[in-house]
């Protein structure tokens, strides 16, 4: 791969690209709810792009904070908003913004993350010179002042290739803001799935999908920053794990080959004992055993379940220490 320093990612774009100049190559979609201020700081980082040629869609999900009206206030005829009813349901807000837009490639970001200027310019560039239908590169977590914080997920690995193995393990980090892909991959598999059981998870079911379908191009670059807040996605539901396992076992309902069912299977047993530490210290019990009793079935090891129902009431003791 060609060192990035060295390239002139616009002329190369240009000159790959079938679209003509007055139409949009990429279109970007941010779906939001109430967050005027967090929002409008993602869109800047759009509009900071070193890459030009795109068209950004934003669906608000019934905001009643003023972010239309000041969305539209920036006035750029690049962005265009579409007002709805609040739904809740993020992967719909993502499909309706891809359908509204026209770009030959789409890029996601969430609207309290930013992106770093030179993301649209490197991602399409390799992709272009190496022939790839989708991609995603590096991030990092910053806190509501901005500052690196460490990365919860560990460090960045790129990988590329047939890479389902390492998506499904988590070894391959997809974040949805370092997405781009194709709009015709993108419609090969379907989009986004909008069942209520995969809310918060979407995102990665997306990416399991694409990783069975194409092979990847990892960038090693920085590619965005992903805010650490209480208001974040991922901190707004209470049975996280519960929804990974979800994802992990509607995957094994679409009978994919053996080899990749078995690594879901262990998977969604592990999460699935995960899941139940949260029910031990709500003195659910019975939930907590109906769920490591599945895990156990699905395949998790002993020494795993142990853990957890200790640290299930580990917790639950500090809480009443704590009260």
């Amino acid at each position: 791969m060609s060192n990035p320093s060295s390239i002139h990612p616009q002329n190369d774009i240009s000159q790959n690209s079938s679209i003509g100049e007055q139409q949009p190559l990429v279109t970007v979609v941010i779906p939001t709810y109430n967050r005027v201020a967090l929002v409008q700081q993602a869109i800047s980082s759009v509009i900071n792009q070193t890459y030009t040629n795109w068209e950004l869609i934003i669906v608000d999900d019934g905001s009643d904070d003023g972010t239309s009206e000041a969305i539209m206030a920036m006035n750029d005829t690049r962005i265009k908003v579409l007002k709805r009813e609040h739904f809740g349901n993020i992967a719909l807000l993502r499909n309706i913004g891809v359908e509204e837009g026209s770009g030959e490639w789409l890029a996601f970001l969430d609207s309290d993350d930013i992106w770093i200027p030179w993301k649209l310019e490197r991602q399409l560039f390799f992709l272009l010179q190496e022939g790839k239908r989708w991609g995603y590169g590096g991030f990092e977590l910053m806190n509501k002042d901005m500052r690196t914080i460490p990365n919860k997920s560990g460090k960045y690995s790129p990988i590329s290739g047939w890479i389902i193995k390492d998506v499904l393990t988590t070894n391959a980090s997809v974040n949805i803001g370092t997405l781009m892909l194709e709009r015709t991959l993108f419609e090969e598999v379907g989009g986004f799935n909008q069942d209520a059981e995969l809310l918060y998870r979407e995102d990665y079911e997306l990416v399991i999908r694409l990783a069975l379908k194409s092979e990847a191009l990892a960038i090693p670059e920085l590619l965005m920053r992903v805010r650490e807040h209480e208001g974040r996605a991922t901190n707004a539901f209470e049975y996280g794990h519960d929804r990974t396992a979800a994802v992990y076992e509607h995957f094994i309902r679409t009978c994919p080959e053996k080899q990749f069912a078995k690594i879901a299977s262990r998977r969604m047993a592990r999460e699935l004992a995960e899941s139940a530490i949260i029910r031990i210290k709500g003195k659910e019990y019975l939930s907590a055993i109906r769920r490591l009793g599945k895990a156990l079935v699905k395949g998790d090891k002993w020494r795993h379940l142990l853990s957890v129902v200790r640290r299930g009431f580990t917790s639950s003791n500090h809480q009443r220490r704590s009260s």
